[in-house]
């Protein structure tokens, strides 16, 4: 079968691999589409906590071909499912405390093993979770990323009529748009470089947009003159998290979701924290949220459809992989060959 190897640090290959071995407790899943993710470029880098080599791809989903020996219910030959790339012991203190996404023993499909961007992959029948045949293959695609947000929703306090600033109007960016405003969010106001993503921004949900210039502390200044209840960093970019905190306002909440390079570092003043009350709140990838993901988009609350800007073959991937990483595209899915 064919697929995308990360053979060591920034170096892709479409190569031909094993069909992979279905262990005792794992399905085989056939590939119908699996999405191009921002961490990918991080493990690319080796800016994340991948091992090398790796076949990535972590946000996918496809059919069921085969089922292991002990694998008893849950799941069945044909069945289309989602994959949640989280796998977690069960054992350690932290996945007996209801805080799965830090467990001791934590490995992530396309992360630390064999992931979505090939044709066939071995997955934990546990990790499997149905999906109706109703859902787009956008919609599938965006399940893993939703649960994300989902998680992150459920970390952030969301008051109503709170005034939230959000600064990144990509793929990630744009459904916390949809989460926030669902959320009760009065004044949602989005900050990015590309006048498309932003107009995207107000068609789902926000109801101000400010690209990134000079002008930008004064303009967000009117539009929230004491400042933001909530602000949210989607971008991960230092530069812009360490300048994001003049906005927040005494007692707000600061949600890091952007995925900065693990080694990068902000400055920020202790006693600003002290003084203005301020929640810093992360959220790290997912915990068991993928049925609020699946309900989300199967009750029409979320709309995945304008954020894809291209579909097409695995074997497109590295010309695709390169405009996303210099933020040409929007979400970018592929599909087997």
């Amino acid at each position: 079968m064919h697929a995308i190897l990360f053979p060591a640090p920034k170096q892709s290959l479409y190569a031909e691999v094993n069909y992979p071995v279905c262990g005792p407790d794992e399905v085989i899943v056939s590939i119908e589409i699996s999405g191009i993710c921002g961490t990918d470029l991080h493990i690319y880098r080796n800016e994340y906590l991948s091992r090398f080599p790796l076949i990535p791809g972590h946000e996918f989903g496809g059919r069921v071909v085969e089922i292991g020996s002990a694998v008893a219910t849950g799941v069945r030959v044909g069945e289309r499912v989602a994959v949640d790339p989280n796998l977690y012991c069960g054992q350690c203190e932290f996945c007996r405390t209801e805080r799965s996404n830090h467990c001791a023993n934590w490995q992530g499909i396309g992360i630390t093993r064999p992931g979505g961007f090939s044709e066939f992959v071995a997955v934990p029948a546990r990790a499997c979770y149905p999906v109706p045949d109703t859902f787009s293959l956008a919609q599938v695609a965006f399940i893993e990323p939703l649960a994300c947000v989902c998680y992150g929703m459920s970390r952030l306090p969301v008051a109503p009529a709170d005034r939230v600033l959000v600064f990144g109007a990509g793929p990630i960016g744009l459904l916390l748009v949809q989460a926030l405003r669902h959320a009760g969010a009065s004044r949602l106001v989005v900050v990015d470089k590309q006048a498309d993503r932003l107009e995207l921004a107000t068609r789902l949900g926000a109801t101000a947009i400010r690209p990134t210039n000079d002008r930008l502390a004064d303009e967000l200044a009117l539009l929230a003159p004491g400042g933001f209840d909530i602000v949210v960093d989607a971008t991960g970019s230092p530069a812009v998290i360490e300048r994001a905190f003049a906005y927040l306002k005494p007692r707000g909440r600061f949600l890091m979701f952007g995925v900065a390079p693990k080694d990068a570092e902000i400055r920020i003043r202790p006693f600003d924290i002290f003084k203005n009350d301020w929640q810093i709140i992360g959220s790290f990838a997912l915990c068991y949220t993928f049925h609020q993901a699946i309900d989300w988009l199967d009750a029409g609350v979320i709309d995945v459809a304008p954020l894809v800007s291209h579909t097409a073959p695995l074997r497109e991937f590295d010309s695709l992989f390169d405009a996303f990483s210099r933020g040409q595209t929007m979400k970018v899915h592929l599909v087997p060959d």
